[in-house]
């Protein structure tokens, strides 16, 4: 298991950018590993919702299902996978920042053995991947009409 923490400041309102991130069919348009996610649970409550995730990984096509953890809007939205290759549990944090929103993840990703026995090659390497996709959020975000 490897673990890290990152952040971004993305010029755009706290609620605005909290609604973005937090719904896991927009992943496909900020997160280059993500090829498709669709509903799969009912009813209203983020919290306990679930998401079958398609991603595109350096070993293949991978399916997971996801689920919703935790949903304070607008300060904290995280995810977990309950199923599939490389599980993972991402804890999003928000807060004003000088006119915009600082996102803060925290993040923990197990890693296959072969992979893991690389550890801080692999950890950086996940990292480079997340701060890629924060950069790409960013500019979405940005250059979004208000």
């Amino acid at each position: 298991m490897i673990r890290f923490e990152t952040s971004v400041r993305i010029e755009r309102p706290i609620d605005d950018v909290f609604a973005y991130v937090s719904e896991p069919e927009n992943f496909p348009r900020w997160n280059s590993a993500v090829q498709t996610v669709r509903k799969t649970s009912s009813g209203q409550n983020p919290v306990g919702a679930t998401y079958a995730m398609t991603r595109q990984l350096p070993s293949g096509q991978a399916e997971n299902d996801l689920e919703i953890t935790a949903y304070k809007r607008p300060r904290a939205f995280a995810i977990r996978t309950l199923s599939g290759p490389t599980p993972f549990a991402y804890r999003y944090a928000f807060s004003p920042s000088d006119g915009g929103t600082l996102v803060e993840l925290d993040a923990e990703v197990e890693l296959p053995a072969a992979v893991e026995l690389v550890g801080p090659l692999a950890r950086r390497a996940v990292k480079r991947g997340v701060d890629d996709n924060f950069a790409r959020l960013k500019d979405t975000l940005e250059r979004r009409s208000p």
